[in-house]
C-alpha cells in the first residue's frame, strides 16, 4: 500500500513538473551548477591523483623505502668520532634485509660516479651508475636485448655494462652494442644488456619525463667501488628496500633506523624516504582544492535552493485550490506535505543527473586543454550526488510545511 502511494506521488509529481517544463528547469538549475562546479573539481584533482599514481608505479612502484647519506656535520668541524664513521654502505643493505625477510622482498644498491666514456664512435664525460642487488626490477627497468647482471659479476666486480637507449644511439649508433667494448675511465667494460626505453608524458605536450632516466649506463656497484674508487668499504650512494606489505613499512623503518644508527656509531648521517608516504603527502595537498570546488559548489547550491524556495512559494499561490480540494476529499497535512517533498526531491534528483553530465563534460574540457587523461572516482559521483540531495532536501521543507499547514475551507475560498 505504501509503495503504491510512493509511486502515485512521483508519478504525480512527474506530471507537475513536465506541465511546467521551464519552470522546473529554472528550479533545477542551481543544482545542475552545484553538482556540475563539485563533481568538476573533484574529477580534474582525481585526475591529477591517477596521474601521479601511473607516474610513480612507472618508477617502479610506491612500496620503497629509501635510505641516503646525509651530513652529519652541520657546522663547524667534525669530530673525531665523525670522521671515523664509515657512512652508509653494502653492509648496511645486507643487514637490513635479515631484519625482516618476510616482509623485504628485494634490495637494491647505487654507487654514482662520474667517467669519460669512450667507444669507436663517441667521447664524452658521462654518469656512471653503479648498481646491485635488485635494482632493475626496484626502478621499473627492463632488460630489453642482453641480459642482467649475475651475482657472479656482482661479486668479482666484472667489467660489464648494461645501457639505456639514449647512451646506445650516442655510442653505438648501429645498435650492435652486445658484446662490443667501451672504455670507461681506463677500465675495459663489455656491454653485455640493452634497456628498454622508458617513456613517460605526466601531461600529453610535455616531454618525456623519464629521457634523464635513458641515458643510464650501469655497471656493478662492486666496479666502481673497488676499480674507480678503490673503497675497500664498499659505500653506497643509495640502497631501496621494496616493502609490499604497507602496513609492515613503518615498523621496518624504524627498525632500519635503529640498526642504522648502531651500525653508524650513533650518527645520524642517513635519511629515510618513504616513497608511500611521500606521494600520499603529496596528494593530501590537493585535498585544499576539493574544498575550495567543493565550496564553490556549495554556495550555488545554497544560492539555487534558496531560489527554488521563492518559486516553490510563488507556485503554490497558484496551487491553494488543488491543495484545498485533496485535503477536502480526504487527505492529510502529512499527504499534502508528502507530496511537495517528493515533487522537489524529483526535480533535485533529475537536476542532479544533468548536473553530472555536465560536469563530467566540463572536467573532460578541463583535462584534456592540459592534456591529462580523465579519470573520475566513484566517490566524487557519491559526494556530488548526496550534497545535492541534502540541500534539495532542507531547502524543500519549508514549502512543504507551509502547504500542509493551509486551512481546507480557506483553501477553497481563495481566489
Amino acid at each position: 500500500m505504501a509503495t503504491g502511494k510512493l509511486t502515485e506521488r512521483i508519478r504525480n509529481a512527474w506530471v507537475e513538473m513536465r506541465e511546467n517544463l521551464g519552470r522546473s528547469t529554472l528550479q533545477s538549475l542551481g543544482v545542475m551548477l552545484g553538482v556540475a562546479s563539485v563533481l568538476g573539481g573533484f574529477s580534474i584533482t582525481d585526475s591529477m591523483r591517477q596521474r601521479s599514481r601511473q607516474l610513480y608505479i612507472k618508477m617502479g612502484g610506491l612500496d620503497k623505502l629509501n635510505v641516503q647519506p646525509s651530513a652529519v656535520v652541520k657546522e663547524g668541524s667534525p669530530t673525531a668520532l665523525q670522521m671515523a664513521n664509515l657512512g652508509l654502505r653494502n653492509a648496511d643493505a645486507e643487514e637490513g634485509r635479515t631484519l625482516n625477510p618476510k616482509a623485504v622482498s628485494g634490495v637494491a644498491v647505487q654507487k654514482f660516479a662520474r667517467a669519460r666514456v669512450r667507444s669507436p664512435y663517441a667521447d664524452q664525460e658521462r654518469d656512471i651508475r653503479g648498481i646491485g642487488g635488485d635494482f632493475l626490477a626496484t626502478d621499473g627497468y627492463e632488460v630489453a636485448r642482453g641480459r642482467n647482471f649475475t651475482p657472479e659479476d656482482y661479486a668479482a666486480g666484472a667489467p660489464v655494462a648494461i645501457l639505456g637507449t639514449e647512451p646506445l644511439g650516442v655510442f653505438f649508433p648501429n645498435g650492435d652494442a652486445i658484446g662490443r667494448t667501451i672504455r670507461i675511465g681506463d677500465v675495459p667494460v663489455t656491454v653485455v644488456g640493452i634497456l628498454s626505453e622508458r617513456v613517460f608524458h605526466f601531461r600529453k605536450s610535455n616531454r618525456n619525463m623519464f629521457r634523464r632516466r635513458n641515458r643510464i649506463i650501469a655497471v656493478p656497484t662492486s666496479l666502481v667501488t673497488r676499480r674507480f674508487e678503490g673503497d675497500q668499504y664498499r659505500r653506497a650512494d643509495r640502497v631501496t628496500f621494496r616493502i609490499r606489505d604497507f602496513d609492515a613499512m613503518a615498523m621496518f623503518s624504524k627498525s632500519l633506523g635503529s640498526m642504522l644508527k648502531a651500525n653508524h656509531r650513533q650518527q645520524d648521517d642517513f635519511r629515510l624516504d618513504d616513497v608511500a608516504a611521500r606521494v600520499k603527502k603529496e596528494q593530501s595537498q590537493s585535498d585544499a582544492y576539493n574544498i575550495i570546488f567543493m565550496l564553490s559548489g556549495v554556495l550555488s547550491l545554497i544560492g539555487g535552493g534558496m531560489v527554488n524556495v521563492n518559486i516553490q512559494m510563488a507556485t503554490l499561490k497558484e496551487r491553494i485550490r488543488e491543495v484545498g480540494v485533496k485535503m477536502a476529499i480526504g487527505a492529510s497535512g502529512r499527504e499534502v506535505f508528502k507530496d511537495f517533498m517528493t515533487e522537489a526531491l524529483l526535480l533535485t534528483g533529475t537536476g542532479s543527473l544533468v548536473g553530472l553530465l555536465m560536469g563530467v563534460g566540463f572536467s573532460k574540457i578541463i583535462t584534456y586543454s592540459i592534456g591529462v587523461p580523465l579519470h573520475v572516482d566513484a566517490k566524487s559521483f557519491v559526494a556530488a550526488y548526496g550534497l545535492a540531495a541534502v540541500f534539495g532536501f532542507v531547502f524543500a521543507l519549508y514549502p512543504a510545511f507551509k502547504a500542509s499547514r493551509l486551512s481546507p475551507m480557506e483553501a477553497l475560498r481563495y481566489e
